[in-house]
């Protein structure tokens, strides 16, 4: 009897075999096992680095005692109250195991093999992965030269079989953003039967005066859905909820594919709590984006080139290889992200603002690296 195991790999799409599985940053505790150290900062994932407030912990603490029963499934109190917050209604949202699945849920829910999505490259790494998977669909187009989303191009790569655009406002991982007019110019150059999603995951870190709100287009663009997140600067990475908001039609189609119970309870009272500290929320943006112009101008000064954002993190780049000037950093506890996974190579990183005693550690080791 043959017990050899077959070609596994004829089995498969191209488009599966083709995608290498998502890198997120080096945690904390790989690094301490590897190398030893035990003073770590990580400023790789672009986290929130203050952590939850204390009432955001009190509601998961309380929900915990609870977690042998399954979560609300249709998450009606943080839809409600979710609603309330932005002004919409309840039928015009769609929750998530953070804003990732959405995205996915969205592709998987409007793609038939043959049919496209366009998004930009180098962006965020999930739509390169969800095409590839979801029929080898990608129409990916590439940012300008001050590394912003090229709308224009991107509406000429819209034909008879695009179903789906994805535009990461501010961008992640270049952190440059699309004014209001250019969003709407695209919109009204884009064919109502393409889906425009309005990737907003750090819509409360922005600043410029004419960043739109993405809900703003909602009344005039029905094909507009908007996504954002709790895992950023409401400091909800570790138990994922995301939400979407579009028309009401859209959702309801959209609601279909998604998972029974897929907002954990522990997720569904952090959100709810964090809805209630909006005065957090804008201290966090505003000490983001004090310490975003300090690390940009220290990093200027040690010889970076860098882009200026709109996020919660700088890209930049350096003669050193990336590779070697993270690996070097890391040896020093600090942990930031080459760009080598989002396609980019030549010395490009990407570094997430921390709190100012983090940010003036990652300088000072990089002027230990570096040599100034």
């Amino acid at each position: 009897m043959n017990n050899h195991p077959p070609n596994f790999n004829t089995l498969f799409r191209p488009g599966t075999l083709s995608v290498q599985p998502y890198s997120p940053g080096k945690p904390i505790e790989e690094v301490q096992r590897e190398l030893g150290l035990e003073d770590i900062i990580k400023l790789a994932s672009n986290e929130d680095p203050e952590g939850p407030r204390p009432e955001v912990i009190a509601a998961i603490q309380q929900a915990a005692l609870e977690i042998n029963r399954y979560p609300d499934g249709s998450c009606y109190t943080l839809t409600q109250k979710l609603a309330h917050h932005l002004g919409v209604e309840p039928e015009s949202i769609l929750l998530g195991n953070g804003s990732n699945e959405l995205l996915n849920m969205i592709v998987r829910a409007l793609i038939s093999p043959g049919e496209n999505m366009v998004f930009a490259r180098p962006s965020f790494v999930v739509y390169d992965l969800a095409a590839s998977l979801h029929f080898e669909c990608g129409r990916p187009v590439p940012l300008d030269e001050q590394d912003r989303h090229d709308l224009v191009a991107m509406a000429a790569a819209v034909d008879e079989k695009t179903k789906l655009m994805m535009i990461c406002n501010p961008n992640n991982p270049t952190g440059t953003y699309c004014s209001a007019q250019a969003v709407k110019t695209l919109l009204d150059s884009v064919p109502r039967r393409v889906i425009v999603v309005l990737d907003e995951a750090y819509f409360e870190y922005a600043f410029a005066e004419d960043y739109p709100d993405g809900l703003q287009f909602l009344a005039h663009y029905p094909n507009v859905v908007v996504a954002r997140t709790f895992s950023k600067i409401h400091a909800l990475a570790g138990v994922r909820v995301g939400y979407a908001v579009g028309h009401p039609d859209l959702i309801k189609q959209f609601q279909k594919t998604r998972e029974p119970f897929n907002v954990n309870t522990l997720a569904q009272a952090g959100a709810i709590a964090a809805l209630a500290l909006p005065d957090a929320v804008a201290q966090r943006a505003r000490r983001n984006r004090t310490e975003g112009k300090w690390l940009a101008e220290a990093l200027l000064g040690l010889g970076f080139s860098v882009v200026p954002s709109q996020a919660n993190f700088l890209f930049a780049r350096h003669a050193l290889p990336a590779g070697e000037l993270c690996a070097r950093l890391l040896k020093l506890g600090v942990i930031i992200r080459p760009m080598s996974a989002f396609g980019l190579g030549d010395g490009a990183v990407r570094i997430t603002i921390g709190l100012p005693e983090e940010n003036r550690r990652c300088i000072a080791a990089l002027e230990e690296i570096l040599g100034h």
